[in-house]
């Protein structure tokens, strides 16, 4: 049997008995490269495979490798490394969807990165800092034997493109999902992994990762002073460490956001679960504050998170002013709205804030007058 033959028949069982896997691995064309690609590879169009290899495997752990490399398109590991390193960002992607892999009864190829350490709450991009931490560290760490995920089109996609791929990958994986539950084969522990990728309206990670990856741990910013010596007269640069700090997170609780409040909270979880900050300041505020709350890193979302207050009219100068007053050490402030305020409420705003803002807006038609603002998808 030729290598094409066995990748064509590993598809084939998956679509009959993992519908999931097999459904989304369609999408995908088979290319052998072995000039280019020494085990297998994707990224996102096809996937690309030395014949060589793929003869050395058994055909279980083909279907295995199959269903391996549909997962990292189904996490849009392709199009979301940014500026990461390759090779640790590969890593941290085996070791998000390998597990999910195994617990589907599928048997993946020797050397395949797992740990018990990484369970499902883990995203990649916490893992990737996870990892980056331990190396810097000094350890030694496991090196990926097999598979890669390659940048969309080699990285020469434009933003636009990215997103597109995502948005069609989330909709070829809600596709698949409904297909595989509607046979009685969508195991239980992706169902998980699918929401995470269908619910979020907003990339957070591509979004906030400029924020927080462009210092090292030896960088000193004069963004902020160092609060211990401004007592002194003296204005000294604070020391950052990589990754993400301290985010401000206001919901525009106004009446007028009335509707889009549950998805307010369903982003809060995003960026508490994939973004992993150290800590989320948390303001509720229509005309005035009317509620805040800090949740550490990995919090789990209580009732009274969910209960957002307000109803009324819209100010953002009394949010900003509160975070100025009690939380001046946030790396960013992202406030959720919809931008229905007055120029003299923008002008006072941006006086106070000190900081970087990323105002994310339900309202496509408008934009706010400083930071920066991104629009949530209808």
């Amino acid at each position: 049997m030729s290598a094409e033959n066995a990748m064509l028949k590993a598809r084939a069982q998956l679509l009959m008995d993992h519908p999931f896997f097999g459904t989304l691995a369609l999408r995908l064309k088979l290319l052998p490269k072995p000039d280019e690609c020494s085990t297998a590879a994707t990224d996102g169009k096809r996937l690309i495979y030395n014949p060589d290899f793929i003869m050395k495997q058994s055909a279980m752990e083909l279907r295995g490798l199959t269903a391996h490399e549909v997962m990292h398109c189904a996490g849009n590991h392709h199009t979301r490394r940014g500026d990461r390193e390759h090779e640790l960002w590969n890593m941290a992607c085996d070791y998000a969807i390998n597990p999910l892999i195994v617990k589907s009864n599928l048997i993946l190829p020797d050397g395949a990165l797992l740990d018990d350490k990484y369970d499902a709450k883990w995203s990649a991009d916490a893992i990737y800092t996870d990892l980056k931490d331990r190396r810097d560290n000094g350890e030694q760490l496991q090196k990926c034997k097999w598979g890669v995920v390659i940048d969309a089109d080699n990285g020469s996609l434009t933003k636009e493109s990215n997103a597109q791929q995502e948005a069609d990958w989330q909709v070829a994986v809600t596709q698949a999902a409904e297909q595989a539950k509607s046979r009685g084969k969508l195991p239980g522990h992706l169902s998980q992994f699918i929401e995470d990728i269908v619910a979020p309206k907003v990339n957070w990670l591509t979004v906030l990762w400029p924020f927080f990856t462009n210092l090292t741990n030896s960088d000193y910013s004069w963004a902020k002073p160092n609060r211990a010596y401004i007592s002194e007269d003296e204005y000294l640069p604070s020391l950052y460490s990589t990754g993400c700090g301290k985010i401000g997170l206001i919901f525009d609780t106004s009446g007028s956001t009335l509707r889009d409040q549950e998805q307010f909270v369903g982003e809060l979880n995003a960026i508490i679960k994939d973004v992993r900050p150290e800590s989320v300041v948390v303001v509720h505020a229509d005309y005035e504050v009317q509620q805040t709350f800090e949740l550490e890193q990995d919090a789990v979302l209580e009732d009274e998170h969910l209960d957002l207050k307000g109803q009324g009219g819209t100010q953002f100068l009394p949010a900003f002013e509160w975070m100025d007053k009690h939380h001046q050490d946030v790396d960013a402030i992202v406030y959720l709205t919809d931008l229905e305020s007055d120029a003299d409420d923008f002008a006072k705003s941006e006086k106070i804030a000190q900081c970087p803002v990323l105002w994310v807006s339900t309202n496509h038609s408008l934009q706010a007058p400083f930071g920066e603002t991104v629009y949530m998808p209808d």
